[in-house]
């Protein structure tokens, strides 16, 4: 017993001893391999299985843009994203809110993909700035960028100019040239900025920074393959999937002097939307938005004030001013245009109560169309100004609102009393009894005691309604029989 014993004992010493040895080989292994992939983070880091967090910013740069991409940066550092994909197509914007975006972009500690997309898209004006502070930029095929002249993001008005006495006509061309630098030199100053901002940015990525600053100068514009071709952007994909497959095994530089390389072929993607504030503000700050808010501001708070108690109009009024003061405050706003727009509503509200033939709601209609023109301080066509269709449309409801709405509201007010003390003053009626002085009359179809103001009234004969007292009428014989 004693022998089997031993001999069982030893043959599970030696399944143990394998066993751990086993273990050991194991444990070896894997500690080799966190060995490996540590020193390959150190150097340049290699990440896989990780998702790539996705954003679309479509339409005009402003603020609302700017805190929807800080915020998606902050989703993918948390799930732990190997890079953010920006879908971007933009015709521009404002120049506070690109800039914004650029530092969050150079800064970014994960790599950040700008991908002109989709076919027609383009990234215009601010849209360029934000497309060159990309670690990666791509674009589709069919799309465009460029045209980042300043301008374009501040419509910046011409300095007032000294008055000088007339010069001689010798020296009129002297004055001209001394004039043109000062005239422009609010306009040099912010292409100069630009320009530079655009070259810094270009190098720092390793970007054709000549064409940059000439983007800037120059309104320069490329379609994508030229841009390829030029160094401007990276690489052409027709669409995300293709992106990414390109985009597998790119080295990319970091802050800190850090390197990754991309394994994105095959990798989830996870979109990030913007929330329902970020697309409601977003809203907000279209131009078009904010002209449609002021006429409903004008209507709303009018239509209040000549009816009190009406309360619904004079809550959309209020509703509708409060949302326009936000839509001003990040927008590049002409108030000269906000004050024409009031202006041309308080003639067509003049119309209805002034006989003008006309006049007043030509010069209502005029003065609200050149305002609307006005509305917005920049020259950028495409990205923040009023579609005349929208004008159109405003000016016609405002026509219709004065001339029929306020105009009937109006016409109620101004018409004559029917009921009550004031409903029977200067009515006409009959007398039913002699009035010598008091007697009956018939009013209004109903029989009233009354009283003549001095004399008799005959039986039959017509009178009229001088006033009332209490339950009795005060009347004399009508003065035209």
């Amino acid at each position: 017993m004693l022998a089997s014993y031993d001999v069982d004992a030893s043959a599970t010493v030696g399944v143990l001893s394998r066993a751990m040895r086993h273990f050991l080989a194991l444990l070896i292994l894997i500690l080799a391999l966190g060995v490996g992939e540590t020193i390959s983070l150190a150097g340049g880091e290699s990440i896989s299985e990780s998702p790539v967090v996705m954003i679309r910013l479509d339409g005009a740069i402003d603020v609302p843009t700017a805190e929807y991409l800080e915020r998606s940066l902050k989703v993918a550092q948390e799930h732990r994203a190997q890079c953010l994909l920006i879908l971007l197509n933009t015709p521009g914007g404002l120049g506070q809110p690109m800039k914004d975006m650029t530092e969050v972009l150079l800064n970014s500690p994960i790599p950040a993909i700008v991908y002109v997309y989709p076919a027609g898209a383009f990234a215009i004006s601010a849209g360029t700035f934000v497309a060159l502070s990309a670690n990666v930029a791509a674009m589709h095929p069919t799309t465009t960028i460029g045209a980042a002249h300043p301008v374009q993001l501040f419509s910046m008005p011409d300095m007032p100019e000294p008055e000088v006495e007339d010069s001689d006509d010798g020296d009129e061309e002297a004055d001209a040239e001394q004039k043109e630098p000062s005239k422009n030199a609010m306009v040099e100053k912010m292409v100069n900025t630009f320009a530079l901002q655009a070259r810094v940015i270009a190098e720092s990525r390793g970007r054709n920074a000549d064409w940059a600053e000439e983007a800037v100068r120059e309104s320069a514009t490329l379609s994508a393959r030229e841009a390829v071709d030029l160094g401007v952007v990276d690489l052409l994909a027709e669409d995300v999937p293709e992106l990414m497959a390109e985009l597998d095994g790119r080295e990319v530089s970091l802050p800190g002097g850090r390197t990754t390389v991309l394994r994105t072929d095959g990798a989830p993607v996870e979109e990030v939307s913007a929330s329902v504030k970020e697309r409601f503000l977003h809203v907000l700050a279209d131009p078009n938005i904010l002209l449609v808010l002021l006429v409903l501001a004008g209507l709303g708070i009018m239509f209040e004030l000549q009816n009190p108690g009406a309360i619904l109009p004079g809550v959309i009024g209020g509703l509708s001013l409060v949302l326009s003061l936000y839509s001003m405050a990040v927008l590049p706003v002409n108030y000269a245009g906000v004050g024409l727009i009031v202006f041309g509503m308080l003639l067509l509200l003049a119309e209805v109560k002034i006989v003008s033939h006309g006049v007043l709601t030509v010069g209502g209609v005029a003065s609200f169309v050149i305002g609307a023109l006005m509305l917005m301080d920049t020259s950028l066509t495409s990205a923040l100004r009023v579609s005349w269709q929208v004008i159109v449309f405003m000016a016609l409801l405002l026509v219709v609102f004065f001339l029929f709405v306020i105009g009937a509201a109006i016409r109620a007010h101004m018409r004559k009393v029917k009921t009550g003390e004031q409903g029977l003053l200067h009515e006409r009626g009959r007398a039913l009894t002699l009035l010598n002085p008091s007697g009956s009359v018939l009013v209004e179809g109903e029989r009233w005691r009354a009283r003549a103001v001095e004399g008799e009234i005959a039986e039959g004969q017509d009178i009229e309604v001088v006033r009332q007292e209490g339950f009795e009428l005060i009347v004399r014989p009508r003065a035209d029989r």
